[in-house]
């Protein structure tokens, strides 16, 4: 839920989207929550592949307004940590640290395609740092 306060009231709720109905699961984000450091967007990421911005304005009376949310989606990835970076006035941008995997069954179909032409197997896995920029709109 995004919440608003003004001057120690208490808060009131702007924006409760829902995720996912069966509890907190790796697919359902939630589980990370980033900010850009000029509050102008954030990016809710699940462990496993699925990111969600949603970029935050004010309309002429200081209201926060919560536009749709962007997807940021990336397939065979879990994250580990996400946060908002500070580039000054620019679009906004998340960075995420994030490991690349492959399916168990795409594993056995290359090990197969391997011992066919007689190559050696590798680990193909690799830890990366993967950046998005949201584009006001």
């Amino acid at each position: 839920s995004v919440l608003d306060f003004e001057g120690g009231k208490q808060g009131k709720v702007l924006h409760c989207p829902a995720f996912g109905k069966t509890g907190c699961r790796r697919g359902t984000p939630g589980q990370y929550l980033a900010a850009d450091p000029k509050g102008r967007a954030i990016m809710i990421g699940a462990i496993e592949k699925r990111k969600l911005v949603y970029v935050l304005n004010r309309d002429g009376e200081g209201n926060v307004t919560i536009a749709s949310p962007l997807e940021a989606h990336k397939s065979n990835t879990i994250t580990f940590s996400l946060v908002g970076l500070d580039n000054g006035y620019d679009n906004p941008i998340f960075a995420a640290l994030e490991l690349t995997y492959i399916d168990y069954d795409q594993i056995e179909d290359e090990n197969d395609d391997l011992s066919d032409s007689g190559a050696g197997s590798g680990d193909d896995n690799n830890a990366s740092t993967r950046t998005h920029s949201v584009q006001k709109q």
